[in-house]
């Protein structure tokens, strides 16, 4: 007779499903309050530490101790059934029932450990890799397939049937899903080629640019600097020219032009549009090091001349703010020095008496045109 028989042998004439019952409630209530019981000590435990991995890992695990306790619950409760009330061949099949609902939940459980623990180690490393929606499924599929062969062994269902048929119908499936199985392994390409990380500002060949805000199996969604989301195919993603202003260095360098008039001292001007950046040194974003410099260049334009001044932002969203603060204040330092920048000009040679030609067919009076034959405006 089984234990739980022998504990509470008071309700031997109980009826079967009454007994069923009672065993079931009170082992399916013991069981939990000592699920809830360690939890509990595990948690007060994790607030000791100083990392947070731990709290995650029990928060993942809570879920799926509270299922399987109840289908251990289970399986005690039908071992308690006696054979006259219960057969043996019904028993069996009761008993690996349960034992498939004690699988899935353990399943899950290792499922979501593993993807913790996998998040936990690449934020600790130097890739700037992440977990993404794609490799979390793959991980959860991965762990999936054993638990599955488990329960098909325990059900007694051969696969190689199954097996047969898959592979006949593989062809027809495959071709009717092929736009479909592209976007899966570009994903798959995406994620394990370490070029691309969730997080990363990319920007594509035909213009699409944004934070990679996800990698799953079908698209990438990027999220625009106007908080919009671009949906891009995987396909599409891994056979573009992509670039990425994020990875392998976050920081990058930032031209902003200048003009000045062709009267201007390059030197001065390169020597206060330097003073006003050490000014802003302070300024969020902006980095001194490397330290900015003054290039004259792209040099002689057709009205004045052009230099470029080249600093350094600590990241991509970062070059507005500090275009827009520099911009200011050189151009107050500009006003201050008597530093005008030059309108656009262009000088125009005209044929001989095609001015004279022009003034008379718009009604204007004869007018001397002027010394050396040609007009100029």
């Amino acid at each position: 007779m089984s234990l739980a028989l022998n504990l509470f042998d008071f309700s031997a004439g109980w009826h079967p499903a009454w007994r069923f019952a009672l065993v079931l409630g009170i082992g399916a209530a013991a069981l939990a309050l000592t699920v809830w019981i360690g939890l509990r000590a595990l948690h007060k435990l994790a607030q000791r530490t100083s990392t947070t991995l731990d709290d995650e890992l029990i928060g993942a695990l809570r879920w799926p101790a509270q299922w399987t306790a109840l289908a251990v619950a289970l399986m005690v409760a039908l071992k308690d059934i006696e054979e006259r009330h219960l057969s043996r061949t019904l028993e069996y099949r009761l008993t690996v029932l349960v034992a498939a609902l004690i699988i899935v939940p353990l399943t899950i459980a290792v499922s979501r450990a593993s993807i913790i623990l996998l998040r936990y180690a690449l934020s600790r490393s130097a890739t700037g890799w992440h977990v993404t929606t794609l490799t979390a499924a793959s991980i959860r599929i991965l762990w999936a397939i054993p638990g599955l062969l488990v329960i098909l062994n325990l059900l007694d269902i051969s696969l190689a049937p199954a097996l047969t048929a898959l592979g006949v119908g593989g062809i027809a499936v495959s071709l009717a899903l092929k736009d479909t199985l592209a976007n899966l392994f570009s994903g798959f390409y995406i994620s394990m080629a370490g070029n691309i990380h969730k997080g990363d500002y990319i920007k594509l060949d035909s213009g699409q640019e944004g934070f990679v805000e996800d990698v799953t199996w079908r698209i990438t969604t990027l999220r625009t600097l106007q908080n919009n989301l671009v949906v891009i195919p995987n396909s599409k993603l891994s056979e573009a020219l992509v670039t990425n202003y994020t990875y392998p260095e976050p920081r990058m360098a930032l031209p902003i032009p200048i003009s000045v008039p062709y009267s201007a001292d390059v030197d001065h001007v390169e020597r206060i549009v330097l003073e006003e950046v050490e000014a802003a040194a302070g300024l969020e974003g902006l980095l001194m090091d490397p330290p900015p410099v003054v290039r004259f260049n792209p040099g002689f334009g057709d009205w004045a001349l052009n230099l470029t001044l080249i600093v350094h932002v600590s990241d991509f969203t970062k070059q507005f703010p500090v275009q827009d603060a520099l911009r200011r204040r050189i151009l107050a330092r500009f006003r201050r020095e008597g530093i005008q920048i030059p309108f656009p000009v262009r000088t125009v040679d005209l044929p001989p008496g095609s001015l004279k030609r022009a003034l008379e067919a718009g009604g204007v009076a004869d007018r001397p045109e002027p010394a050396g034959g040609g007009s100029r405006v």
